[in-house]
């Protein structure tokens, strides 16, 4: 046999195992179990991954260039989950409610810049036994008479931009730099 003949055989065969790798031919491709249930499925329009859990193991753990779409991630006991997008945005939608709970341990949200919540219908509620907002701006009090006494409890007002602040109880909800903390 001639060698371009045999490069062309070669090309019909639908699976090949050379060079400690596995090339297949194909449009479909199946693997199944030794019950027939299916564990893994390709074509050009899905890829399906029929087994109980997908583990993604490795350092770098996996991206996604488009949406994903699955009913359950979670991170193995004492690993942290990290969802990511380093420059663009990372949604996370549901029809019915989103629940994100810590059994053990802190659910941190940072942001650049704006953080915002917001319900169409509902209400935003905060049910703990305290809240805690130590970067709050404090008003400087507009009567020298009172600048002598030191406070450890303090109003919270609001600007009419929405803006929090700190004032001194026994006065009213002013400032002598209203335009600054209201900005």
């Amino acid at each position: 046999m001639y060698k371009g003949k045999e490069k062309f055989l070669e090309k019909l065969k639908p699976c090949q195992l050379r060079n400690e790798k596995l090339e297949c031919l194909t449009n479909n491709f199946k693997i199944t179990d030794d019950r027939g249930s299916l564990l893994f499925s390709a074509d050009r329009k899905e890829v399906l991954v029929g087994s109980e859990t997908l583990r993604v193991v490795g350092e770098g753990g996996t991206s996604f260039s488009g949406s994903v779409q699955t009913t359950l991630v979670r991170a193995d006991a004492g690993h942290e989950l990290r969802l990511e997008s380093p420059t663009r945005s990372l949604e996370i939608k549901a029809a019915k409610r989103i629940h994100m709970e810590s059994q053990g341990g802190k659910i941190r949200t940072i942001s650049f810049n704006d953080l915002t919540l917001h319900s169409e219908v509902g209400s935003i509620k905060l049910e703990t036994s305290s809240i805690l907002m130590p970067l709050i701006p404090t008003a400087k009090v507009m009567s020298r008479a009172a600048t002598s006494d030191t406070y450890d409890i303090y109003q919270l007002c609001v600007c009419e931009s929405g803006k929090l602040f700190l004032a001194s109880p026994h006065l009213v909800c002013a400032s002598e730099n209203d335009d600054r903390l209201c900005r």
